[in-house]
């Protein structure tokens, strides 16, 4: 498994540096930070955060939104007061809800779903965006070229980001790839816009590294492809959750904890 590089290591070490006991026991509860998951349907299933939650001692709160993409495509959902998933049309609208835009750059979606109050938030999509076909769009921002075009992939990341950052400052981001797809044992074709699962998660790579951000990387590690595939996963794109979803929080924990430790070791010292 990759494992962090120490310079983003060090971006997270004030997040940890309050939780964990020198002697290297799990971090408890009641000292707990509270933990964000923001993404699509493999996020909003909540097969993977129960564990990593259980193991780091982390409060949790799921906001995925099933079927959405980081680029912005107009789609809409309902959540309740609290910024929970609700539904989304066809089917009617709960009462009591209110009606946001889901794409995940979107701020409607960012300010009412992440809360103020958010301290560790975690960021997983690309799979839809590869499915609907989205563009990746011409590459990272600059000052000449801002280039935060929402139609487009890695526009649409950018702009999440930095709105995600101007919003909570001091919320430790990480990034995540999307999974590999699994294509009924064959490989992958190019999508509509003429790219693969793979170019949007070497974006989601590239946004992270342009960002000083952290990124696991669950695309090179998660160990699926095109031979073993329907042993993880439930379709094309959904892990299962007797090996797929353990396999995503076994990744998630392994990075994690790595932060965790080297906080630890510092203490020690």
């Amino acid at each position: 498994m990759n494992r962090l590089s120490w310079n983003v290591k060090r971006i997270c070490n004030k997040l940890f540096a309050n939780m964990p006991d020198v002697k290297g026991k799990m971090i408890t509860k009641n000292k707990s930070i509270e933990w964000i998951s923001y993404g699509d349907s493999i996020t909003s299933s909540n097969g993977w955060q129960p564990a990593v939650a259980e193991k780091l001692g982390l409060t949790h709160v799921n906001r995925g939104i099933g079927g959405t993409t980081i680029a912005e495509n107009g789609s809409i959902a309902w959540i309740d007061k609290n910024g929970n998933y609700k539904g989304h049309p066809p089917d009617p609208q709960p009462k009591g809800t209110t009606e946001i835009l889901s794409s995940m750059c979107n701020s409607q979606r960012i300010d009412a779903t992440i809360p103020l109050t958010t301290q560790l938030l975690t960021i997983m999509g690309g799979t839809n965006d590869f499915g609907r076909n989205i563009p990746l769009g011409n590459g990272l921002p600059t000052n000449k070229q801002p280039n935060l075009d929402e139609s487009t992939f890695t526009g649409a990341l950018c702009s999440m980001v930095e709105k995600i950052q101007l919003r909570l400052p001091d919320c430790r981001i990480i990034l995540m790839t999307p999974v590999p797809r699994y294509h009924d044992g064959k490989y992958e074709d190019k999508n509509k816009a003429g790219f693969l699962t793979s170019d949007y998660a070497r974006a989601v790579k590239d946004v992270a590294s342009f960002y000083s951000l952290p990124c696991i990387d669950l695309y090179s590690n998660v160990g699926w492809n095109r031979m073993n595939g329907e042993y993880y996963l439930i379709d094309s794109m959904h892990p299962n959750n007797t090996k797929g979803y353990k396999r995503v929080s076994e990744i998630v924990i392994g990075e994690l904890e790595v932060l965790q430790q080297d906080v630890k070791s510092k203490i020690q010292d």
